[in-house]
């Protein structure tokens, strides 16, 4: 018997969620009503008309194709009128988060920080387009993310500026940009950076 092939329920249960990630159905096929953004969807990437935040894979939605009009259907974001969320599966989410952090710390010159409801870069309330995005990914920061803030001198953030680094989210922006951790300069304000920071 193979790793993973317990009667091969894992297996068929993988290979219908990689289905689901890359179907290229058009969406017309379902004109309006729930949805799960896939790295196919029109509005990946995209700001919400209502958050602001922009649409990541797997977000739940509303769309309307014919309208083109797609909001989030998650509470946190507050924009759609969604069930009241399942906060057993976010204590889940956090206990493995913080195992994978523990199994894989990331750089002590480059400290981990996690966006709190009232950091600006993930409580901004104005325009969609001014809300603050990973230098990475360009995705917006949400509340309860784990970011490097200033990446060119987390010691003494001067930029404000910040990348994901929380990888239980499936967003390592930070290992994916800069895999050795070196920054020549700061890619906000291009300052050089000193070889001591």
């Amino acid at each position: 018997m193979r790793l993973g092939d317990h009667d091969g329920r894992e297996s068929v249960e993988f290979e219908l969620g990689h289905a689901a990630a890359v179907d290229r159905r058009i969406e017309a096929d379902v004109p309006a009503g729930p949805a799960i953004t896939n790295i196919t969807s029109w509005w990946n990437h995209l700001p919400c008309g209502r958050c602001g935040h922009t649409f990541r894979r797997g977000d739940p939605v509303i769309q309307d194709f014919l309208a083109r009009e797609v909001i989030h259907t998650n509470p946190q974001l507050g924009c759609g009128a969604a069930e009241s969320a399942d906060r057993g599966q976010d204590d889940e989410l956090t206990a493995f988060g913080a195992g994978v952090l523990a199994a894989w710390p990331g750089d002590d010159n480059a400290p981990v920080t996690r966006l709190t409801d009232d950091d600006w870069r993930s409580s901004w309330s104005g325009p969609p387009l001014m809300r603050a995005r990973c230098l990475f990914c360009a995705h917006t920061f949400r509340s309860g993310e784990l970011v490097i803030v200033c990446p060119c001198g987390p010691g003494q953030p001067q930029c404000g500026s910040a990348v994901h680094r929380d990888p239980a989210l499936g967003m390592v922006c930070w290992e994916s940009w800069r895999p050795d951790g070196r920054i020549g300069s700061c890619p906000v304000t291009l300052a050089r950076r000193g070889d001591d920071n």
